[in-house]
C-alpha cells in the first residue's frame, strides 16, 4: 500500500510493507517531485521536474512569440484547483480538463514511477489531506470525492484518506513520547495536530486547519512589490473625464501563481487593450499583456520564491525580473520587511495554534515537542513563533517526507478521515 503525499508543492510517496514504510525513489524525479504538470501541442504531457524542465526549454525555444499559451501551457498548485469548486476545467488543445483530470494524469505519472521503484503493481494508497477542505460539510464530501476521482484516474482503485499533520504524528510513535504538537505549514496549508503519543500508539487529541502557505506569502511579497510595476495603483480616463483607478483584479493576476494559467487570459487581455488607449501607464500595461502572453506566470514565481526563501538564511534577497522591452526591475527586501509584511499571517498561524490546544484542552506548557513540517515551517517569523510559545521545544522534523512516512500507518491505526 502506497502512503501518498500530494502536496500544493511537492509530492512524497512511501510503500509499506509488513511494519515499516519507505520513501520511494521516483526513478529521475527524486522522493520530492514538485506538483507540476506541461502540455505541449503534438507530444505527451510530462510532470514534476521533468514539466519544469520543459517549460523552460519551451520559453527559450519561442522567446519573442506572442501567445505562448497556443504553444504550451505550465500547470501549478494543482491541489488548490481540486479545492475549488467554482473551477469546473481549462482547455488544452481542444480539450477540456477538469480538475481531477489534472491531478490524476500528474499522480498517474507518479504512480507509474512508484510502481516501478516499488517492484510491483500497487492499486491501493492512504492519501494525506488537509484537516479542512470546507467549513461545509457538502462541500467537504464534494471535495473528496474529487480527491477519489483524481486517484481512480491515476490507477488506484482503493483509496483512504488521513490528514496530514495526524500521518506526521504517526511517523513519530516509537521515537517520541509525551504530547506533541506538529506544525505542518505547506504550500497551501497550515495543519495542526495534537496527540499522545504513548506505548507504540498515537492518541489525536484536536487537529485544525487554515487555507493559509507558503503560496500566500509568496502572493503577499508580490502585491507589495512587484504588481506596482505592471500598472497596479495606476490611473485611467473615463470618457466624462474621470480619473479612476485600474481595477484591481487585472493587475493582481501577476501574483495569482497557481490560478493564472487555470483563468480565462483571453478575458484578461480584452480588457488590458480596452484600457490601453485611456491608461497613465501604457508601458507598464503593454508588459503586463507581453507577460500573459509569454506565459511567464512561473517564471516569476520562482524568483518570488526564491528571494522569501533566501530571507530564510539571510538578511537581504533580490528579485530580479524582465518582460523586454516594457518591465525591468530589480525588488531588494530585507528579513525585517518582509517579517513585517507577513506579521498577519504569524498572528493567523499562532491564533490556529491556540484554537488546537483548546480544542485538545490542553496548556502550551504540557506540550512536550513541536514538530515544524512542510516547507514553510522553516520560514523563520513562524518558527520564532513557536520557540516563544514553546521555549525549547520546538524542532524540525522531517520536512518533506514525514506526512508520507506515516500515512499508512496512521490509516492502520484507525485514524482516517473518511
Amino acid at each position: 500500500m502506497y502512503g501518498i503525499d500530494f502536496g500544493t508543492s511537492n509530492t512524497v510517496v512511501s510503500a509499506r510493507r509488513g511494519s515499516a514504510a519507505r520513501v520511494l525513489e521516483l526513478e529521475g524525479l527524486g522522493t520530492v517531485v514538485p506538483s507540476l504538470l506541461y502540455f505541449e501541442r503534438d507530444r505527451p504531457f510530462s510532470a514534476g521536474a521533468e514539466a519544469r524542465e520543459d517549460y523552460a526549454r519551451a520559453l527559450e525555444r519561442w522567446k519573442g512569440e506572442r501567445d505562448l499559451y497556443a504553444r504550451f501551457r505550465f500547470f501549478q498548485g494543482l491541489k488548490f484547483a481540486l479545492r475549488d469548486e467554482l473551477f469546473t476545467g481549462t482547455a488544452v488543445f481542444g480539450r477540456r480538463w477538469k480538475a481531477e483530470e489534472l491531478v490524476g494524469a500528474f499522480l498517474r505519472v507518479v504512480k507509474d514511477r512508484a510502481d516501478r521503484a516499488a517492484g510491483a503493481e500497487i492499486r491501493e494508497a492512504v492519501v494525506g489531506r488537509p484537516v479542512r477542505l470546507s467549513a461545509d460539510p457538502a462541500s467537504e464530501a464534494a471535495i473528496l470525492e474529487r480527491y477519489r476521482s483524481a486517484c481512480r484516474l491515476a490507477g488506484i482503485e482503493t483509496s483512504h484518506f488521513v490528514a496530514e499533520p495526524i500521518a506526521a504524528a504517526a511517523s513519530l510513535v516509537g521515537s517520541l513520547e509525551g504530547l506533541v504538537l506538529v506544525f505542518d505549514f505547506g504550500g497551501g496549508t497550515l495543519d495542526i495536530a495534537v496527540a499522545e503519543l504513548s506505548g507504540g500508539k498515537a492518541r489525536v487529541l484536536a487537529s485544525a486547519g487554515a487555507e493559509l502557505g507558503g503560496y500566500a506569502l509568496d502572493e503577499d511579497l508580490s502585491r507589495a512589490r512587484i504588481i506596482r510595476h505592471f500598472g497596479y495603483g495606476s490611473t485611467f480616463r473615463t470618457m466624462t473625464g474621470r480619473d479612476l483607478r485600474l481595477p484591481s483584479w487585472i493587475t493582481n493576476q501577476v501574483a495569482s501563481f497557481y490560478a493564472l494559467p487555470l483563468s480565462d487570459i483571453a478575458r484578461t487581455r480584452e480588457a488590458i487593450r480596452e484600457l490601453m488607449f485611456e491608461a497613465r501607464s501604457k508601458e507598464a500595461l503593454r508588459g503586463l499583456v507581453a507577460f500573459l502572453d509569454a506565459n511567464m506566470a512561473f517564471g516569476l514565481f520562482e524568483r518570488v520564491d526564491e528571494a522569501k526563501i533566501g530571507l530564510s538564511d539571510g538578511e537581504e534577497a533580490a528579485i530580479r525580473f524582465a518582460v523586454p522591452p516594457h518591465v525591468a526591475f530589480e525588488e531588494r527586501i530585507t528579513r525585517p520587511q518582509f517579517e513585517e509584511l507577513v506579521a498577519p499571517r504569524v498572528a493567523e498561524a499562532e491564533r490556529l495554534v491556540d484554537r488546537a490546544l483548546a480544542e485538545a484542552g490542553v496548556a502550551a506548557g504540557a506540550v512536550a515537542r513541536v514538530l515544524r513540517v512542510g516547507g514553510s515551517s522553516q520560514v523563520p517569523a513562524f518558527a520564532a513563533m513557536l520557540e516563544r510559545r514553546f521555549p525549547g521545544r520546538v524542532e524540525r522534523g522531517e520536512v518533506f517526507t514525514s506526512i508520507s512516512a506515516g500515512l499508512t500507518a496512521a490509516w492502520e491505526a484507525g485514524l482516517g478521515s473518511d
